[in-house]
């Protein structure tokens, strides 16, 4: 059955009181409250149609309604007016990035604390996969013998060291010329790019110093990411301490979902390949999460997209300032990473 306007005025008081209450409403509350333009009675009969519907559910017959996920997932994608983050709130945001030295782990560890802090929920960061990184500078050095350092400089800061061992001992003047042909074909690409398309590419032109031909194989292999290990910044868990109050049982069901390094990975990687922000309410995630919401988006570096963050918190949260916040924070991390790369 589709909601008629009536509903939706109803359902949609009925849910920003429960947000901002956290107790069970009634219609007395939404008469008093809220300019309904309906008499108590009529408001009755609407709050039972929609329990009926399943978007509204009783705790005790003569209590007042709480939002299903169903309701809530009704309101978040039908009925949420999203606000404007004000000045001093994107001020805010911005003059925690300032205090960085503009490494990719610091941003990303103050973009956990700031949306935990302007949410009042947790915020977790999904940092980018090893094999997503792209190169910005590659060099080879001689160390002893047939022992080369190759040195690989990304974009995103992080400095990568690979022992290998080639045909013979090259001087440093041919791992030289070595070292700049990458440097002019492979700039820019991530390690599985220059693996499968790049250097295949320069194997066919075959226009870069001969030794490059005789030693492209061991250095392709070097360059295989590790990515065994994904990165997770979470901040804000005091946060939820105070959110979830006299809720012992569901505070440990969502700190066992923080606790959880593969749900979490595998929640927001999930949501790094899209644009946009999602929201994920209760069991439309995973069957532990009744009771919690997740909102997300992904982050990019230039056109890459390499992440994913967002917060975590109960089902009551005021999504009016929380998708506009995940969304602002996403598009400002963007372009601070992609800055950095260049």
């Amino acid at each position: 059955m589709e909601l008629s306007q009536r509903h939706r005025m109803i359902l949609k008081a009925t849910v920003d009181e429960f947000i901002q209450e956290n107790r069970p409403v009634g219609s007395k509350t939404l008469f008093d409250k809220h300019d309904i333009g309906l008499s108590p009675a009529s408001i009755r009969t609407v709050l039972k149609e929609l329990e009926e519907m399943g978007y509204l559910a009783s705790r005790h017959t003569s209590g007042g309604r709480i939002p299903t996920e169903i309701g809530y997932r009704f309101y978040v994608d039908s009925l949420v007016v999203l606000y404007e983050l004000t000045i001093k709130e994107k001020q805010r945001i911005q003059e925690e990035y300032l205090k960085m030295q503009f490494k990719l782990d610091q941003i990303l560890k103050a973009t956990a604390s700031v949306l935990a802090s302007l949410s009042n929920s947790a915020g977790v960061v999904l940092g980018p996969a090893k094999s997503l990184d792209t190169l910005k500078h590659v060099e080879l050095i001689h160390v002893h013998g047939d022992e080369v350092l190759m040195i690989m400089v990304m974009r995103s800061g992080a400095v990568l060291n690979r022992n290998v061992f080639l045909d013979r001992n090259y001087s440093q003047e041919e791992l030289y010329q070595i070292s700049k042909y990458l440097n002019d074909n492979a700039k820019g690409y991530d390690m599985f790019e220059i693996q499968e398309k790049v250097i295949p590419s320069l194997l066919l032109r075959k226009d870069g110093p001969l030794d490059f031909y005789k030693v492209s194989g061991v250095i392709s292999a070097a360059m295989t990411p590790d990515n065994s290990e994904v990165s997770l910044y979470i901040d804000g868990l005091k946060n939820l301490y105070g959110r979830f109050r006299n809720e012992e049982e569901r505070l440990n069901q969502v700190l066992s979902l923080l606790d959880d390094k593969r749900f979490l990975t595998g929640m927001f990687g999930e949501y790094s390949e899209h644009d946009g922000v999602y929201t994920v309410i209760g069991k439309d995630g995973d069957g532990r999460m009744g009771g919690v919401s997740i909102i997300t988006s992904g982050y990019r570096m230039g056109e890459k997209r390499i992440g994913a963050m967002g917060i975590i918190g109960p089902q009551r949260m005021d999504y009016h300032r929380a998708l506009p916040l995940v969304d602002f924070t996403s598009k400002l991390v963007s372009e601070m990473i992609t800055r950095i790369s260049k």
